[in-house]
């Protein structure tokens, strides 16, 4: 967002608009909610919209707050996120995988704020030419959004809190 009226003459000083024609590849686009459950169905209408006749698979992944874990019953969920990085890298894993996998499209969207068990927090949706390509993809996304995304998570559980680490890890924080 540009702050000032002299960015912005400065941004607009340039009279010259250049075409750039679309892009032969596929949509890819990250959304972060805050403070709501992920909005399932316009994930997948949204998703479904860029089914056309070359494609043949479309695979998705949604990441729901489980009640129970390693024996002790999950309260809530805090997703804390580095909110300028966090956009940036989920947006950046769905362009890669897009590209590498010559994907229709890739939509990531993943919830931010607390949640309690149940609750529909992270999504992940491709479409492609083929199943392979599809199920491999999504497998990928799911991987890099826990590891590269700037998203943590802090369980809040009848036995304690945890902080939650990409790999499934939990590290008790002390009372």
């Amino acid at each position: 967002m540009v702050g000032s009226r002299e960015a912005i003459l400065n941004v607009c000083e340039d009279p010259r608009v250049d075409i750039v024609p679309p892009s032969a590849g596929g949509v890819s686009r990250a959304k972060l909610v805050l403070g709501e459950q992920v909005p399932v169905d316009d994930f997948l209408r949204e998703l479904l919209s860029y089914v056309d006749s070359e494609s043949g698979a479309v695979a998705t992944y949604f990441g729901v707050v489980k009640e129970y874990v390693d024996g002790g019953r999950v309260e809530k969920l805090v997703y804390e996120y580095h909110e300028r990085f966090t956009e940036e890298a989920l947006n950046r894993i769905a362009k890669e995988v897009e590209s590498k996998a010559k994907l229709k499209a890739v939509l990531i969207y993943h919830s931010v704020g607390e949640f309690k068990p149940g609750t529909v927090v992270f999504a992940a949706g491709v479409v492609g030419r083929g199943r392979r390509e599809v199920v491999e993809a999504l497998r990928e996304i799911v991987e890099r959004v826990k590891h590269e995304s700037a998203i943590w998570k802090k369980e809040l559980r009848d036995d304690g809190v945890f902080w939650v680490l990409g790999d499934g890890t939990r590290l008790q924080l002390k009372a």
